[in-house]
């Protein structure tokens, strides 16, 4: 979860350089060729199966449009806010979903625990500054899609957890993201980015290497293990990191209601997972 934090505002950085649509191409090779060399250490099967197959195709191409909204979303909104607008939003969609395709029943301490996250979201961008008008008209509303797209990969991933190992899953699900993606890439712009600096370089790998192929592979083996609605209660830390870092990174100021949402979140995390 710092990891993911870290990836709002290195996708920031990385969004003054190129397209969202160009930056996801990389993202995607990057991240698919680190999961590949997991595989190969751990000598697990690259062999896809047909009954895993639809899920994955639907997941990539949802993969694809949180990745468009993440980085649209960061290069023209808050880093910060988009590091708390997504994974407090997104374990609400994802719990919504199961309900209807799992029939999963959500009960009182989960409930209770799903309010607290809300309320340390809210807390932490200080919503009662925020007018909702500006919201959207500053690009913020690319993050809410972000959050929707996000929920349905992790619901497909929760659905093959039977048939896949979780390193194929991911392995398989960027490297169709990355086919898919290159349909909407400009084509002449794509080896642009390889004359870009250090600067563009590390945070591209933080956002792809870091982020996706160590991060979310190990949120898919939370998910196949848990469940999407156990494992993306842990999303709730990541607006902590992601606000922490932008100070660090996109010089933000820290306020105490950083302090108080992030322990909110934190406390989130805890209730959910807790077993009774």
């Amino acid at each position: 979860m710092l990891i993911w934090g870290a990836s709002w505002p290195s996708g920031k950085i990385v969004g003054q350089y190129s397209s969202p649509n160009v930056i996801m191409v990389w993202r995607f090779i990057l991240a698919s060729s680190t999961i590949a060399l997991f595989m190969l250490l751990f000598k697990i099967n690259f062999k896809i199966l047909k009954s895993s197959l639809t899920n994955i195709i639907f997941a990539s191409i949802c993969l694809i449009a949180y990745n468009y909204n993440y980085l649209k979303g960061t290069q023209i909104g808050m880093a910060s806010l988009g590091g708390v607008i997504v994974p407090t939003l997104s374990p609400i969609i994802t719990y919504l979903i199961t309900i209807k395709v799992f029939n999963q029943i959500i009960n009182k301490k989960d409930l209770f625990g799903i309010s607290m996250g809300i309320l340390g979201g809210i807390i932490l961008i200080r919503i009662w500054e925020i007018n909702v008008l500006e919201l959207i008209s500053s690009g913020n509303i690319y993050f809410i899609l972000a959050a929707i797209s996000w929920s349905i990969v992790t619901v497909f991933s929760q659905k093959s957890s039977k048939d896949i190992h979780p390193l194929n899953f991911s392995f398989w699900l960027y490297v169709l993201a990355f086919f898919f993606s290159l349909i909407f890439a400009p084509f002449d712009l794509l080896f642009n980015v390889l004359d870009n600096d250090i600067t563009f370089w590390v945070h591209l790998l933080i956002i792809s290497v870091g982020a996706i192929g160590f991060g979310t592979t190990i949120f898919f083996i939370t998910t196949m293990r848990l469940g999407s609605k156990k494992s993306t209660s842990f999303m709730y830390l990541v607006p902590t990191s992601a606000i922490g870092l932008s100070v660090i990174l996109l010089n933000e100021n820290l306020a105490w209601s950083t302090i108080l949402g992030g322990a909110l979140a934190v406390s989130a995390v805890y209730l959910i997972n807790r077993e009774k």
